[in-house]
């Protein structure tokens, strides 16, 4: 019997323990939530820094030339963290340098446009800008800025292009630029050790170029961009060089820097973000991702925004694999109790047998009703135990609707903001890609759909899909209502439709109905219910 008790104990223990989960790097990460906490108040700094400056434009005897200045320090302030602003203060500048009659002072004002418009993905419109410059007239500062831009533009447009599977021909080039900003800075300045560290990074030299970055970091200020930008890039040498840890910490240091400096254009958050690839790290890869996306789409980055787009199959597969999870701690829960429940069963059928032997007197009766009533206990734990873990699957399943509407919302907003920038095919084709990238995030979450949704309409009015297709309009419209979307005006909006086109499809389909037409929503609402 005492054999009995230890093996029970062990059970409990085993159990108990296996629910105990810390990330490696959780004191990090415990760094970057605590700055996360903190970053209203560090936008409220940013923003009241701006204002400042901006006050200094009130003033009565200011001169154009001094105008020109203070635009230009509004631009280092919003070009990380507001394109749009950044860029309308780059505008007041050029306005400016009109009214001057100043060529020199609006080539500088078009080649920081030109840059600024390359950082938020904007590369129609970067290059429209390079054509305006007479490179001839440039002067030394000016060929800095020139060699820069051309480099940082080819950079990223190659890389914004390498995600559709297209090589940029033009990309030869970019190390001549690279080597032209090498050979014409000072080898002890940013620019320069920037630019060597990054050829090092492209040669695959990895264990140089970490060596060179740890040097350059160490003549940085903290709080600045330039330590936040290299600490990113030292994480992505850590990676390559297969060193985990080391490779999140310097993301960490990266991303706090980029939240303390209310910085929106970074990259290191949702980097830390794909690193958390346990089931059990799922809530705070979620919290990362969906910060990174509200600050990619209030700064406007476009190619920020392909990048985190990236990540959605790996944040589908990280809900599966949550899921799945809980489904076995259900299962490790039920056998531990049911285990639990049987040994004390026998324990009270072992006192029985004891105590049969002896005196049958009402001691013995109360033992006996004391340990079954324990029986009953460990039974009724049980219980609660499944209670509270189904609890936890429904909220995990409203979780992860909730982010995909989310992530649906911020996609529609962000291209509202691109329509106004853009031609008419270039919008259509970003519209294809949004219809594309919710249809396939959807049917990740709900691969019977399309079937079970035609099982609830007579079958001469099914919907029929074309070759290529995973949603058409009816079926995008019932799977936002699936989501919880369900007001005709939000539909239409999301969609690109008007609300009376959305109007007549669902009373259309709803007419159509197999049963119920009243309760049709209703239905389509529990679809996928049987899987959860």
């Amino acid at each position: 019997m005492r054999k009995a008790i230890y093996i029970s104990l062990f059970v409990f223990t085993l159990a108990s323990c296996s629910g105990n989960y810390e990330h490696p790097m959780e004191l990090e990460l415990q760094r970057v939530d605590n700055a996360l906490e903190h970053m209203s108040e560090y936008v409220a700094l940013k923003e009241s820094r701006i204002s400042v400056i901006e006050e200094s434009l009130d003033s009565p005897d200011i001169t154009l030339h001094q105008k020109y200045g203070i635009y230009g320090r509004l631009y280092e302030e919003y070009a990380p963290y507001q394109f749009d602003k950044a860029r309308e203060m780059l505008e007041m500048q050029e306005n400016i340098a009109d009214s001057m009659a100043d060529q020199s002072l609006k080539t500088t004002a078009l080649l920081n446009k030109a840059f600024l418009l390359t950082t938020s993905g904007l590369y129609h419109e970067a290059d429209q800008t390079f054509s305006q410059l007479d490179t001839l007239s440039f002067d030394y500062q000016q060929k800095i800025l020139w060699y820069n831009a051309r480099q940082k533009y080819l950079t990223d447009y190659q890389a914004y292009l390498k995600t559709s599977g297209i090589d940029l021909p033009e990309a030869l080039k970019i190390s001549s630029y690279q080597n032209l900003l090498l050979e014409n800075t000072p080898e002890n300045s940013y620019l320069n050790r920037h630019i060597s560290i990054m050829l090092l990074i492209w040669a695959n030299r990895w264990e140089e170029a970490y060596d060179e970055n740890m040097r350059l970091i160490e003549t940085l200020n903290k709080s600045s961009r330039d330590y936040a930008v290299q600490a990113y890039w030292q994480g992505f040498i850590c990676e390559n060089l297969e060193r985990k840890e080391e490779n999140i910490k310097w993301w960490v240091e990266s991303a706090i820097c980029d939240i303390e400096g209310a910085i929106k254009d970074n990259a290191s958050l949702c980097s830390i973000a794909i690193k958390l690839t346990d089931p059990r790290d799922t809530e705070r890869a979620f919290k990362y991702i969906r910060l990174s996306l509200e600050d990619a789409i209030f700064y406007n980055a476009k190619l920020r925004m392909v990048q985190i787009a990236s990540t959605m199959p790996w944040i589908e597969k990280a809900y599966i694999d949550a899921k799945e999870r809980q489904s076995r701690i259900i299962g490790k829960y039920l056998m531990v109790t049911v285990i639990a429940a049987l040994l004390l069963l026998a324990f009270a059928v072992v006192a029985v047998q004891l105590h049969i032997k002896g005196k049958k007197t009402a001691r013995t009766i109360e033992k006996k009703n004391i340990l079954l009533a324990e029986s009953n206990k460990s039974i009724a734990m049980t219980e609660d135990v499944l209670r509270q873990t189904n609890l936890a699957l429904v909220e995990a399943n409203a979780a992860k609707e909730e982010y995909l509407g989310l992530f649906l919302s911020m996609c529609s907003g962000y291209l509202d903001k691109l329509k106004k920038t853009i031609t008419r095919e270039q919008y259509e084709s970003e519209l294809k890609n949004f219809y594309k990238t919710f249809d396939t995030s959807f049917l990740s979450l709900y691969p019977t759909f399309v079937s079970d949704f035609n099982a609830l309409l007579k079958e001469d009015s099914r919907v029929a899909l074309k070759e290529g297709e995973l949603l058409n309009t009816e079926l995008r419209i019932f799977a936002l209502i699936k989501l919880g979307i369900t007001q005709s005006s939000h539909i239409a909006s999301l969609l690109r439709y008007s609300v009376n086109t959305i109007y007549n499809y669902r009373a259309q389909i709803k007419n159509a109905a197999l049963s119920d037409r009243e309760n049709f929503e209703d239905m389509v609402r529990k679809i996928g219910s049987k899987h959860e």
